[in-house]
């Protein structure tokens, strides 16, 4: 146990560096808000609001951990890396980005009441972009580029508690941390100096976010129902300006306070359907009303923002200690679609992608190994816009073992 706890407290230290994008879009508000779940559910398109936390963590619902088994102690970690290729009329970049993604620690304090704490990507920003302007008064142009990187890093403390052998509520306490820096680069011409213009903000803010879940069983299936909710909070950060001239000399300087940084509110819907560990059916539907939020410093207007994932994990064979290989493994699959809180003219920006992976057992050991490839795409070549298409990998490692089992002796 103290070994364990120790090698959480080492990743935490490690893990403050945030998380890595490309898209343009993620200039855009905090930047590419993250998906909750881990690597199950990211295999089943980030479905489950109404899925239980069992032999794996589901953080997407901080109610779902009253399903953690009483004896047991649960570690999740996860990495993942995507291939993309961004297009725009008619250009295109590809590359690869990877990263650590992803630790918790789940357990039960009684058969009524359960915990997780974890480290887990909030937001992520990374982009190269530039834009011709134009001097107003003159036949002249000049060209600005924007680079945008850093990420928002959640540290999380949820609790659930078992109302019934129904209804589970729970509450995740979260800790927001990390920067995001804007650098704006101005390119001289004959009447435009060149300068340099750098944004920051380190954010340190708290942030809330809660759960339900109702379950009951009929003949030999389980239907699960779920709902959480998290209200507009505003972001707290310190904000720095920078400003360089062409020799790199500081000409202007300004820190203040901000809270600038909003999320509007969200609200989650789920349904599921289990029999037993062989067959799960899962549908989710998510809402945040960006409506609602003004970001100052830019402008463009932010529409609400849907997203729809239906998912599925099944077994081909029942689970047999004496079956060898792929007879153990649990399969899924998983379809997402969603559109943004960004808008261009008639064009919202959405997404698309459809998943599938496995859970592979550990030989010897009450744990397995979650995999996961995700194909999809983000944006549109419309309107002289960008898109996206991806390839993302994941792995996830969840780890259990026998805790708070007190030794016998004759």
């Amino acid at each position: 146990m103290k070994h364990l706890l120790f090698t959480i407290l080492l990743f935490i230290s490690i893990y403050v560096g945030g998380q890595t994008t490309v898209s343009p879009y993620s200039i855009f508000g905090p930047g590419e808000l993250q998906n909750k779940g881990f690597s199950r559910s990211s295999s089943m398109g980030g479905s489950g609001i109404a899925l239980k936390s069992g032999n794996n963590l589901n953080n997407i619902n901080p109610a779902s951990y009253t399903g953690i088994d009483s004896l047991r102690l649960i570690f999740e970690f996860g990495v993942k890396g995507k291939y993309y290729d961004l297009s725009s009329s008619g250009e295109s970049n590809t590359g690869y980005t990877g990263n650590f993604n992803y630790m918790a620690l789940g357990w039960r304090y009684t058969n009524w009441f359960a915990g997780s704490i974890g480290v887990v990507p909030f937001s992520s920003v990374g982009y190269s972009v530039s834009k011709t302007n134009y001097v107003e008064g003159k036949n002249e142009q000049f060209i600005s580029e924007y680079v945008g990187s850093g990420g928002i890093s959640q540290a999380y403390f949820g609790n659930a508690i078992k109302i019934n052998k129904n209804l589970s509520i729970g509450i995740n306490a979260s800790y927001l941390f990390g920067s995001l820096t804007q650098e704006e680069n101005l390119i001289a011409t004959g009447v435009v100096p060149s300068y340099q213009i750098v944004r920051q903000d380190f954010l340190k803010s708290f942030y809330f976010d809660y759960g339900i879940q109702y379950s009951f069983p009929v003949r030999k299936w389980n239907y699960s129902l779920g709902v959480t909710f998290s209200n507009q909070q505003n972001l707290k950060s310190s904000h720095f300006l920078k400003v360089y001239d062409a020799s790199y000399n500081l000409v202007d300087y300004d820190e203040y306070d901000s809270d600038h940084l909003k999320v509007p509110t969200k609200i989650g819907i789920g349904i599921g359907i289990q029999n037993s560990d062989r067959l799960t059916f899962l549908a989710d539907y998510n809402f945040q009303k960006w409506s609602d939020v003004e970001y100052p410093i830019q402008l463009n207007e932010f529409k609400d923002s849907h997203r729809f994932s239906v998912g599925s994990e099944f077994r081909l064979w029942e689970y047999r200690i004496t079956n060898r290989g792929y007879k153990n493994w649990i399969y899924r699959l998983g379809l997402n679609y969603e559109t943004s809180y960004l808008s261009f003219g008639s064009k919202t920006i959405s997404s698309k992608g459809v998943s599938f992976g496995a859970g592979v057992p550990i030989p010897g050991r009450i744990s397995n190994v979650n995999w996961g490839v995700e194909i999809g795409s983000n944006g549109t070549l419309s309107n002289q816009l960008i898109k996206e298409n991806y390839i993302l990998f994941h792995l996830g490692f969840s780890l259990n073992e026998i805790a708070f089992l007190k030794r016998r002796y004759d």
